[in-house]
C-alpha cells in the first residue's frame, strides 16, 4: 500500500510554526507595555500586508483548484527534475528530515573523513566513526549524505583485556592472601600448644579451615576481577555504539557476503512490478515517433548490490528520555507525530476533540489494531556498480531488453531492440520495520527513499543495421530518467507498507478495504443565489470534492436561469484514512456555468470529515451560508443539504463458514485432501474470518474493492488457415506456449464494468503474453445482491477498433456466496482470444439502508406501459385539445401523435399506447421523464419548440423492474429554468407556476442496458459498455427470442431477418465472417471515426465521459 505523507508534514510544520508563535507572543508580553504597543503598530501593517496576500490568495485557490480538475496524475519522465536538499516528512521516524536526490559525486567525492567531519571543535557536523558527533550535531539529517562509504568497526574499542596488565592484579592478591595465611600460621604456632590436646585439635581445625577458606576465595576474587574487567570492556562497546548509532553509519559486510550469494539466486521475476512500473512510465514519455516501447527481458546478472552503511533510528531520536511505551507509534501515526504530545496542553478541549477523531481513526482501521508490536528503524545506503571492464557484459550485471516500435501516423511499426546495461546504481533508503511475538516474528515493513537514486544506463542496438553512436545518448538518458521518475514514488514523504508475514506465507491478499467508509451526500436546494450573468440569473450547479484534493468528485445537473434552484440528488463519498490524517474537509461547491468562459464560483461551504465520523451512522439536515473562496469572504444565498458517514459494518458471526473448505465444490468433493484450502496462520482474527465469512444480507450496500493481478497465457485466436497444422487446435495438448514474436502477441488493457458502466481501465500493456498489472479500484455498490461485475480484456489495435479478447462475468452475489473476500484464476470468454487472469475481489458492508428506489442500476430503459391520462383541474384557466405528446429522457424521446388522443366523458384526455414506449437512459439518478403537451407542428431552429405543458417524473422514484403507477402534476411554467426543478414544495415556495391538470400512467424502469441503446452508444465509452452487454446478454437473448420464431409453424420475412442478423452479428464480433479481414476492420473504424467528428462539428456530438484509470 502506498501513502503520501505530505499533508502529515504540513501539518507538522504548521504546528511547529503555532508553538513558535505562541513563545514569540509569551516573550513580547513580558516585555512590556512599550513593546507590546510596538508589536501592535507592527502588527497592523502585517495585517494590511495579509489582506492584501488574501485576494490573490483567492484567485490562487481557484486557479490551483481548476489545476487539480484537469491535472493528468501519470508519472512522466519528460517532467521528472532532480531536486536538492529539501525538508519532508519522515514517515519511518515521524519528523521531518532533510533529504536530498542522490547524485554520483556523494559517492565518488565522500565528506565522511572531511577535516570538518572529524573535527571535534565543529560540532554542527556529523563525525565519522571515529569521532562521535557533538550535542549540536544536525540529527535530522542523513549521513551526512544521501550516500557515503564508511565502516563504524575500523578500530576494535576498546582493545581485549590483556592478560599481562592482569599479573600485577593477580600478584598483588597473591601477596594478601599468602601474608594473611602467613599470619594465621603465627596465630595458630603461639596459641595452639596451649591447654589440652582436645583445644589443639579446635583451634588446629579452625584456623586451618579458615586458611584453606582464604586461599579458595583467592583464586575466586581473581576469576570474577577477570571477568568483572570483560564486562566493562563488553559495557563500554556497547555504550560507544549507543553513543555513535544513531546517527553514525556503520558497514555491515557480512550482510554484503550474504547478499553476494544470494543475488544469482533470486528468480528476476520477483522484481516484474518493479520493471512494470518502468515501461509504464516511459510508455508515457515516448517522442512522437516512437508508438510505443517494451521490456522483453530482465536479467539480475551476478554481480550483486552492495549495502555501504546502515544505523538504527529511533522514532524520537532527539529525546535523550527515550524511548517511551507512549511514544511508540501503535498504529495510530496522526498522534506520533504531533511535537506536543509529551507536553500539557493549555488548550483541553482541542485536544480532547482531536483525541476522539484519533480514536474514531483508530476503530475505523481495524487493521491497524494489529500493529501494537515495537518498532524497528534502519537507514541504509546502498549501491550497484558494474565491475571495471565488464560494465556492457550480459551476464554479469543488471540489463534490459528493449524494444522501440517506430512508426508514423499508425501506418506502420517498425521494432527496434536496444539493449539497456545499468551500469550504476546508489541511494538511500529508510525501513520501519513492526516486529511481533508471533513467527516469523516480523509483519509490515514501510519503506521510504531518502531521495531519489542516481542511475547510470547505456542503450546499445541490437541490430547490426544501426550503429552504436556513443551509446544511444538519447536513450539511455531515457531510460534513466524513468528509472528515477518511477522511484520518485516511493521518496520521503511517500512511503510504501508492505505485509512481510503474509509475504512470506506465500499470501498477500488485501482483505481490508482502503476505504474506512462513505460519507452519503444529499443535495436539496440552494436560496437567494448571487447573479453571476448578464441576464441576471445564473446556471448553477453544485460539485462535490474534498477541499484540499480540489478535484470534483461527483456534481448535480445544471438548472439553467435560476437563483432558486432544486436539486433533490444523492451522492456517495469514500473516506479512506489519508483525508481523516490529512485533515480533509468535504466541500459543496456552487458553480455557475458558461459555455464559453470558465465557470464563476457562486459559493461553497466545508465541513471537516472528522466533524461527521464523530457523529457515523446518522444523516444530519443542513442549512449553511455560502463563503468565497477565503473563509472569512461571505457570498449571498445558502445551501440546504444533508450529510452522514456510514461506517463499514461488522461480519456476522452466524455467518461464518468452516474454515479449510471450498464451499464452491459438491458436498461430496469437500472433504477431499488435495482440495482442502490452505489456512494462513499469520491472519489475524479478523483476516481469517473475511476469507470465510460472506457478506451480511443485512447490509447490501458496501464498497467493492477489485484488483487484476496480471493475465496469464493471453493471445489472439488464429484466425487464418482453416486445414492443415494451421488450423485451429490441430496440435491438441501438445500445442506451445503463446509466442511474443508472432501474429498473434496482443496488447492488453482491462475494463471494469459494473452494472453496465464502465467504472475503470488499466494501462496498456504492449506486446506481451503474460501481462503484470496489480490495479485496482475501489467503488460503492448500491446493492451487492443484484449487482454484476464484468472484467473485459480488450487489445489495443491500430486502425481498428479494440476487439474483445475475452470477459469475465461475475455475478456478485454468487462470487460471495461463502466469503467476503476471493482470489482466484479466472478464465476469459466470449472474445476472439484465449487466456486466463488473476483477480481479486472484497467486499465490506456499510451501515446504511438506502431505499430501494436507490438501490437500483444508473443504467436503463423507461417503459410507459398503460394509457397516458390526463385530468384538467377545475377552473384552471388551460385550453385542453386532442394535441401531440412528447415523451423524453435526455437521451431519447418519442412522440404520440394528437389522433392518438381522445376526449373522455369526465373531460379528460387519454392518449393510447399499442406498444410499450422504450426510452433509455444512461444517467438514471440525474434524469426525468418528460411529458411534453402541445407545441407548434411545425419546428424551423428554436421557432416552434415552445410546449403548452409539462409533467415531470423524476426516474430517482423508481423501482428497479417494478411496474408503478404514478400520478404527477402537469403544469404551466412562468420561468423557462422550471423544467430541471425537482418540483416538490420548496420548489413552490421559489418558483411561479401554475397546476392544470394531473397525469397518471404507468411506468417502469428496466435496469442496465438493453437492445434500445445501441442507437444511442454514440461516444466509445457507451459503445464498449454495449459491446460488452451485447457479448454476455445481447446475443444470448435474441437466441432465445428466435428459438421461437417456428412457434406457430411458420417463420416469416422478418423473423428469417432476424435470424439472419443475429447470427451474422455473432460471427462478425467474434472476428469471424468478413470481419475476419484487416482492410474491412479498418474501413469500419474509419467510417465511425467520419461519423463522431461529423456528429462533433455539427454539434450532435456527446462529450466523452470520464473514466478513472489506473494512476488516477
Amino acid at each position: 500500500m502506498t501513502e503520501d505523507h505530505s499533508a502529515k508534514g504540513e501539518q507538522l510544520k504548521q504546528q511547529q510554526l503555532e508553538a513558535e508563535q505562541r513563545r514569540q507572543a509569551a516573550e513580547r508580553d513580558s516585555s512590556g507595555s512599550g513593546s507590546a504597543a510596538a508589536a501592535q503598530d507592527g502588527g497592523g501593517d502585517k495585517r494590511g500586508e495579509s489582506s492584501e496576500q488574501g485576494k490573490s490568495a483567492g484567485q490562487s485557490e481557484k486557479d490551483e483548484a481548476m489545476k487539480k480538475a484537469r491535472q493528468n496524475p501519470q508519472t512522466n519522465a519528460q517532467d521528472f527534475e532532480r531536486k536538492g536538499v529539501r525538508e519532508v516528512f519522515d514517515p519511518v521516524t515521524g519528523r521531518q528530515v532533510q533529504i536530498k536526490d542522490a547524485d554520483l559525486a556523494d559517492f565518488q567525492k565522500p565528506q565522511l573523513f572531511d577535516p570538518d567531519h572529524i573535527n571535534p571543535s565543529r560540532t554542527d557536523k556529523p563525525g565519522p566513526a571515529l569521532n562521535r558527533p557533538g550535542d549540536g550535531a544536525p540529527l535530522d539529517k542523513i549521513s551526512p549524505n544521501p550516500v557515503e562509504p564508511t565502516n563504524l568497526n575500523l578500530y576494535t574499542f576498546p582493545p581485549p583485556v590483556d592478560q599481562n596488565s592482569l599479573k600485577s592484579i593477580v600478584g598483588t592478591i597473591n601477596g594478601y592472601a599468602f601474608a594473611v595465611i602467613g599470619a594465621l600460621g603465627l596465630i595458630w604456632f603461639f596459641t595452639a600448644w596451649r591447654g589440652s590436646w582436645a583445644a589443639f585439635f579446635f583451634r588446629t581445625q579452625l584456623i586451618g579451615g579458615i586458611a584453606v577458606a582464604i586461599f579458595f576465595a583467592h583464586g575466586i576474587v581473581i576469576r570474577k576481577v577477570e571477568k568483572e574487567l570483560e564486562r566493562i570492556r563488553l559495557e563500554m562497546h556497547k555504550q560507544r555504539g549507543e553513543q555513535h548509532s544513531p546517527p553514525t553509519p556503520e558497514s555491515t559486510e557480512w550482510l554484503n557476503a550474504f547478499v553476494k550469494v544470494v543475488w544469482p539466486l533470486i528468480n528476476p521475476e520477483l522484481f516484474t512490478s518493479v520493471v512494470d512500473m518502468v515501461e509504464d512510465v516511459i510508455q508515457a514519455s515516448l517522442p512522437g515517433f516512437v508508438d510505443a516501447v517494451k521490456i522483453d527481458d530482465f536479467t539480475l546478472g551476478k554481480n550483486a548490490f552492495r549495502i555501504l552503511n546502515m544505523r538504527a533510528l529511533p522514532d524520537q531520536p532527539s529525546d535523550k528520555e527515550y524511548p517511551r511505551e507512549e511514544w511508540i507509534d501503535q498504529g495510530d501515526r496522526e498522534a506520533a507525530l504531533d511535537p506536543n504530545r509529551r507536553i500539557k496542553s493549555e488548550e483541553e478541549q482541542e485536544k480532547e476533540q482531536k483525541d476522539k477523531a484519533d480514536a474514531v481513526l483508530k476503530e475505523e482501521t481495524p487493521e491497524d489494531e494489529d500493529q501494537a508490536g515495537d518498532y524497528v528503524n534502519y537507514e541504509i545506503s546502498f549501491a550497484y556498480f558494474a565491475p571495471p571492464g565488464e560494465a556492457k557484459s550480459h551476464n554479469k550485471n543488471i540489463s534490459l531488453i528493449m524494444k522501440f516500435f517506430l512508426g508514423a501516423y499508425d501506418l506502420f511499426h517498425i521494432p527496434v531492440p536496444i539493449w539497456i546495461a545499468v551500469e550504476s546504481v546508489v541511494g538511500t533508503v529508510r525501513l520501519r520495520c513492526q516486529m511481533v511475538s508471533e513467527a516469523p516474528f516480523i509483519r509490515n515493513v514501510t519503506f521510504t527513499l531518502m531521495g531519489v537514486p542516481a542511475v547510470e544506463a547505456s542503450a546499445i542496438p541490437m541490430t547490426r543495421a544501426l550503429p552504436n553512436v556513443l551509446d544511444l545518448p538519447l536513450v539511455s538518458g531515457l531510460v534513466q530518467s524513468s528509472i528515477a521518475a518511477a522511484a520518485s514514488i516511493y521518496c520521503a514523504p511517500k512511503s510504501m507498507t508492505l505485509n512481510i508475514a503474509q509475504m512470506l506465507a506465500g499470501d498477500g491478499i488485501k482483505r481490508q478495504t482502503d476505504a474506512l467508509g462513505l460519507i452519503f451526500v444529499c443535495v436539496h436546494h440552494a436560496s437567494s443565489l448571487s447573479a453571476q450573468d448578464d441576464n441576471g440569473y445564473s446556471d448553477p450547479y453544485v460539485a462535490i470534492a474534498y477541499q484540499k484534493l480540489g478535484r470534483p468528485l461527483a456534481s448535480t445537473r445544471i438548472i439553467t436561469q435560476d437563483l432558486n434552484p432544486v436539486w433533490e440528488q444523492h451522492f456517495v463519498l469514500l473516506v479512506t484514512a489519508e483525508e481523516v490524517r490529512a485533515g480533509e474537509k468535504v466541500s459543496i461547491q456552487l458553480w455557475d456555468s458558461d459555455k464559453v468562459s470558465a465557470d464563476d464560483l457562486v459559493g461553497r461551504v466545508n465541513v471537516p470529515v472528522t466533524d461527521l465520523m464523530l457523529k457515523p451512522n446518522e444523516m444530519q439536515h443542513r442549512t449553511d451560508e455560502l463563503m468565497g473562496f477565503e473563509d472569512a469572504d461571505s457570498m449571498s444565498g445558502t445551501i440546504t443539504w444533508s450529510v452522514g458517514y456510514y461506517e463499514k459494518a461488522k461480519l456476522n458471526p452466524s455467518l461464518k463458514k468452516a474454515a479449510g473448505i471450498d464451499h464452491t465444490l459438491p458436498k461430496e468433493l469437500q472433504d477431499h485432501p488435495e482440495l482442502k484450502l490452505p489456512e494462513n496462520k499469520l491472519d489475524t482474527p479478523e483476516e481469517a474470518d473475511v476469507a470465510r465469512t460472506p457478506p451480511d444480507p443485512q447490509y447490501p450496500a458496501g464498497i467493492l474493492s477489485v484488483i487484476v493481478h496480471h493475465l496469464i497465457n493471453v493471445e489472439s485466436q488464429n484466425l487464418k488457415g482453416a486445414s492443415g497444422r494451421h488450423r485451429e487446435g490441430a496440435a491438441g495438448q501438445d500445442t506451445d506456449e503463446p509466442s511474443e514474436q508472432g501474429d498473434n502477441v496482443v496488447s492488453t488493457y482491462v475494463e471494469y464494468v459494473l452494472n453496465d458502466d464502465l467504472i475503470f481501465k488499466t494501462r496498456t500493456k504492449v506486446f506481451s503474453s503474460m501481462p503484470y498489472f496489480e490495479a485496482g479500484t475501489e467503488t460503492f455498490v448500491r446493492d451487492y445482491r443484484r449487482a454484476t461485475l464484468r472484467l473485459v480484456v480488450r487489445d489495443a489495435r491500430l486502425r481498428e477498433h479494440d476487439p474483445i479478447l475475452g470477459i469475465i462475468n461475475l455475478p456478485l452475489n454468487e462470487v460471495f456466496a461463502n466469503s467476503s473476500q476471493v482470489t482466484r484464476t479466472y478464465s476469459l470468454r466470449d472474445g476472439v482470444g484465449f487466456g486466463k487472469a488473476r483477480i481479486s475481489l472484497l467486499f465490506k458492508g456499510v451501515n446504511l439502508s438506502l431505499p430501494k428506489e436507490l438501490s437500483g442500476f444508473d443504467t436503463g430503459t423507461v417503459c410507459v406501459t398503460a394509457p397516458i391520462r390526463v385530468e384538467p383541474v377545475a377552473d384552471a384557466d388551460f385550453d385542453w385539445a386532442e394535441k401531440k405528446l412528447v415523451l423524453s429522457t435526455s437521451e431519447a424521446k418519442q412522440k404520440i401523435p394528437g389522433r392518438a388522443a381522445t376526449q373522455q366523458a369526465d373531460g379528460s384526455l387519454e392518449w393510447e399506447v399499442d406498444d410499450d414506449i422504450r426510452l433509455p437512459t444512461y444517467d438514471r439518478y440525474s434524469s426525468a421523464l418528460y411529458f411534453d403537451y402541445g407545441g407548434s407542428k411545425i419546428q424551423i431552429g428554436p421557432l416552434g419548440s415552445k410546449r403548452d405543458a409539462f409533467a415531470t417524473l423524476w426516474l430517482s422514484e423508481l423501482v428497479d423492474d417494478e411496474p408503478k403507477e404514478v400520478r404527477i402534476p402537469v403544469i404551466v411554467p412562468k420561468s423557462p429554468s422550471l423544467r430541471a426543478n425537482y418540483i416538490n414544495d420548496q420548489c413552490k415556495k421559489t418558483h411561479d407556476y401554475d397546476i392544470v391538470a394531473w397525469l397518471t400512467t404507468t411506468v417502469v424502469l428496466d435496469s442496465g442496458l438493453d437492445a434500445d441503446h445501441e442507437a444511442y452508444a454514440t461516444t466509445q465509452t457507451q459503445r464498449h459498455e454495449f459491446e460488452t452487454y451485447d457479448r454476455i446478454e445481447g446475443q444470448s437473448e435474441q437466441a432465445v427470442k428466435n428459438s421461437h420464431a417456428n412457434d406457430d409453424g411458420v417463420i416469416d420475412k422478418d423473423e428469417q431477418r432476424q435470424i439472419d442478423r443475429a447470427h451474422k452479428k455473432a460471427l462478425e464480433s467474434r472476428h469471424r465472417g468478413k470481419m475476419q479481414y484487416r482492410p474491412i476492420r479498418t474501413a469500419i473504424w474509419a467510417k465511425d471515426g467520419a461519423k463522431d467528428r461529423l456528429r462533433k462539428l455539427t454539434g450532435r456530438g456527446k462529450k466523452e465521459e470520464t473514466v478513472a484509470s489506473e494512476g488516477a
